[in-house]
């Protein structure tokens, strides 16, 4: 570690928090940036310029964040399997989890969500709101016990009585579950199922909307998907996608963007199979928020089995 980097300064904790969901964002953020006053852009690019810079090791340097504050603040981690239950809902969830609050409680719900789920909410959030949200959360410093306490207390209840999705069972359930499975371990289990039980394999998996399904987006879907995607992400994706997958992606490019992105598949050389399906995981998340906001549809005839008279 170089000398200019041991005498950095240590971004305050609202700030870094901030940092990492702007990193996180990417293209998604510029609507924030364009409302922060120059002092506030100079300290969050200051703040992002401090993080670690392999997208990567997001996670870990995360973890190691709060690690690293858990003595200053340890009330606000007393409770970490509300937070852990809150950051694994589905995004429209925790939309109704946001629904009502106050900017400054969200900017705090936020600061206890892990990465992925505060970015998810962010996104799915309407700009105005997101932007006061990220406002508050810039300026976020050490919070009252008690304030952490009541609002840990009311999103467990919340929990208990009002999150569908987080406690859905039977087949569409499973299909949740499935759908967060690696490629291999969701073939093999499914075909277990079916083994199991006949015919609930093939009805879990009618329910499940995996990366290959992203294919079945008609042209203005899969087109707002490509713009809100993270490019180095898509790369990653695509990499030894199948033919029909690579293909419905390309058809919603131009000739010259899609050159350009499989030569940049091709100079990816080896990649770890847990890398692709993290990135796969990534794109079906984005599109089922955008399918959550109204911006795509998912081309399926979900609802054709409940038409008959």
């Amino acid at each position: 570690m170089s000398a200019l980097a041991l005498a950095r300064p240590r971004p305050a904790q609202g700030l870094a928090r901030s940092a990492r969901l702007m990193r996180a964002l990417g293209p998604d953020a510029a609507p924030v940036w364009n409302e922060l006053s120059p002092q506030e852009a100079r300290a969050l690019s200051l703040a992002m310029d401090a993080l670690a810079d392999n997208p990567q090791e997001e996670t870990a340097t995360l973890d190691r964040y709060r690690q690293d504050h858990a003595r200053q603040d340890r009330d606000a981690f007393q409770a970490p399997p509300v937070w852990a239950q809150v950051s694994e809902l589905e995004t429209r969830d925790l939309l109704n989890l946001a629904e009502g609050q106050h900017p400054q409680a969200l900017a705090l719900i936020l600061s206890r969500l892990d990465g992925a789920a505060a970015a998810r909410l962010l996104k799915a959030l309407d700009r105005p709101v997101a932007v006061d949200v990220m406002q508050r959360l810039l300026h976020l410093g050490p919070v009252h016990p008690a304030a952490v306490s009541a609002l840990e207390t009311a999103v467990s209840a919340w929990l208990a009585n009002a999150a569908p999705s987080a406690h859905a069972g039977g087949h569409e359930g499973v299909a949740r579950i499935f759908d967060r499975l690696d490629s291999r371990s969701e073939k093999s289990l499914l075909s277990a199922l079916e083994t199991a039980q006949p015919g609930a394999g093939k009805r879990v998996r009618d329910l499940m909307f995996t990366f290959d399904d992203l294919a079945g987006l008609d042209a203005g879907g899969l087109q707002t998907l490509l713009a809100a995607a993270d490019r180095s992400r898509l790369t990653y994706a695509l990499k030894g996608a199948q033919d029909a997958t690579s293909a419905a992606f390309f058809r919603n490019m131009t000739q010259r963007a899609g050159e350009l992105l499989k030569e940049e598949i091709t100079m990816l050389g080896s990649v770890r199979r847990s890398e692709i399906e993290s990135a796969r995981m990534e794109l079906v998340d984005l599109a089922r928020t955008l399918m959550e906001r109204g911006d795509i549809r998912t081309g399926r005839r979900e609802d054709e089995d409940e038409l008959v008279e």
